[in-house]
């Protein structure tokens, strides 16, 4: 499966409530597609989706950490919207 797929499957298991499936995917595409953030970004969204917010936060700090050592190919729309999906999610932990 290219990364695509495999990344929209991540989002059709979460929007399914298939979180073990969407688990096993985001582990796939960490395994397989380490050099993109993906994965990442894909966990945190799985983590929301299960309401551990603080776990969503640290995912999307590590597509950020991702994207500050390899910046090219990454737009300052892509990183400002990161930053405020990990915003949220840690708003979420305070409440």
């Amino acid at each position: 499966m290219d990364l695509d797929d495999l990344s929209n499957s991540v989002i059709d298991a979460i929007e399914a409530g298939q979180y073990d499936k969407a688990e096993e995917l985001c582990q796939k595409l960490l395994q397989d597609y380490s050099d993109v953030f993906d994965g990442y970004e894909r966990l945190a969204m799985l983590r929301e989706a299960q309401g551990r917010f603080q776990e969503a936060a640290e995912n999307y700090d590590k597509v950020l950490d991702m994207i500050k050592k390899n910046p090219n190919n990454v737009d300052q729309d892509t990183i400002q919207y990161i930053t405020e999906l990990r915003d949220q999610a840690l708003a979420q932990v305070k409440e």
